[in-house]
């Protein structure tokens, strides 16, 4: 058992992507990286994440969880980095429990920045991934002899599983990752013996991994969704399984529990991107409730590492990278329009898809209303049909992506 206590709290983090300082020289190749880094801040999260374990020794939960994608791309250094800045909290007797996301086991792309070049750095095999994160494997339960899944007694209540939904090869890449996910049958197998043993012992399962259970967005979801999620909705349903957590896709989303979907799923957010979000999960004998919370790391540096951050407000810094993220995007936009209204509509649809990836796209029927017939709106259903369908996707959120009441 994790704790004995009958109220644990777990807070969860997902898509650290870091990449450690002493892989890049800020040089042409690693300013190339940056750039084409889908909005996620590289050059400040040995800073933050050291302030949010500053934070969570302060606060202390009974554990810390990551969803996957712990590294940029998959260098050995940067997972032992990582798990270097997390070892206080595992000497202060908090569980550090950390399974792997598609960027994470023998990634080709694992690289080295000097100047203008790129250097091979040894990727992380399942083994190596063990020796790193000991600590999660030392709290396990089970593990799975065909994976990197392990289960953990939280309390006698509650189990967690914990399970590995990548795609990966037995030996190191020299290709991209594999960005969809599938959990083999040898893996689902031990799946539902972990869930016949907590069924025997009475307890609750929580569900981790790193794709995702359902689809979240009509538009945004080809490589997100597990490739067999059908087949592991059922078993979790056969087994009464009521959550799951995962990551992935970056944005803040929870679907559920719905009739047709009895299962609910929270994606949690890139910690490296948007408002630095990480979710809180209050457990007792008879609910769970779920929170998002934005981290404000100021208050936990030093006054020397706040002088290494940019100038501005550390979030208006991430809010500037994420919006220069659909720069394609951008171009049909001004292409379709003058520049005047095409500059009215991309800070239109930015503040559409910030609003969906902090999960805030829950909007009244009002709210609705006035952004359909706003001339913004408009102007994308006369002009970017195809890009007005993205849009609408944001619009058919059904319900707060900000917080969860289970009741067991």
């Amino acid at each position: 058992m994790i704790t004995s206590k009958k109220k644990p709290i777990l807070w969860l983090l997902s898509d650290t992507h870091l990449i450690a300082d002493s892989l890049h020289d800020d040089g042409l190749a690693f300013q190339h990286m940056r750039n084409t880094s889908a909005g996620k801040d590289l050059d400040y999260q040995e800073i933050a994440l050291t302030a949010f374990v500053r934070k969570v020794i302060q606060e202390k939960p009974t554990a810390v969880i990551i969803t996957g994608d712990v590294t940029f791309n998959g260098a050995k250094i940067s997972a032992e980095r990582l798990a270097d800045i997390f070892q206080p909290i595992v000497k202060n007797d908090i569980a550090f429990l950390v399974l792997p996301g598609n960027h994470d086991i023998f990634d080709g792309w694992a690289r080295k920045f000097k100047g203008a070049q790129e250097y091979y750095m040894p990727q992380i095999g399942p083994a190596i991934w063990k020796e790193i994160f000991a600590s999660s494997y030392q709290d396990a339960l089970h593990e799975d002899p065909s994976s990197l899944a392990y289960s953990v007694n939280l309390n006698p209540q509650y189990r967690l599983i914990l399970a590995d939904s990548n795609i990966y090869d037995s030996q190191e890449s020299r290709s991209h990752p594999i960005t969809n996910g599938r959990i083999s049958t040898l893996q689902l197998n031990w799946i539902e013996r972990e869930l016949i043993d907590a069924q025997k012992h009475q307890q609750q399962v929580l569900f981790f991994m790193h794709h995702n259970l359902y689809r979240h967005n009509k538009v945004i979801y080809q490589g997100y969704i597990l490739d067999n999620a059908v087949e592991l909705q059922a078993l979790l349903q056969k087994y009464g399984v009521k959550i799951v957590f995962s990551g992935h896709m970056h944005a803040q989303n929870i679907i559920g529990p719905f009739a047709n979907r009895p299962i609910a799923e929270v994606a949690g957010a890139c910690f490296c991107m948007t408002t630095q979000e990480y979710g809180q999960v209050q457990l007792n004998e008879t609910e769970m409730r779920y929170q998002a919370h934005s981290f404000e790391m100021k208050p936990w540096l030093t006054k020397a590492e706040q002088r290494k951050l940019p100038q501005q407000d550390f979030h208006q810094y991430l809010q500037q990278l994420f919006f220069n993220l659909g720069e394609q995007q951008l171009i049909q936009i001004r292409q379709a329009l003058p520049d005047k209204e095409a500059e009215a509509v991309i800070k239109f649809a930015d503040q559409l898809n910030w609003n969906f990836f902090i999960g805030k796209s829950d909007y009244s029927v009002e709210e609705k209303n006035e952004i359909i017939n706003s001339i913004e709106y408009q102007l994308v259903a006369k002009y970017l049909p195809d890009f007005k369908r993205y849009l609408d996707s944001f619009l058919e959120v059904k319900q707060s992506s900000q917080q969860l009441l289970l009741k067991w």
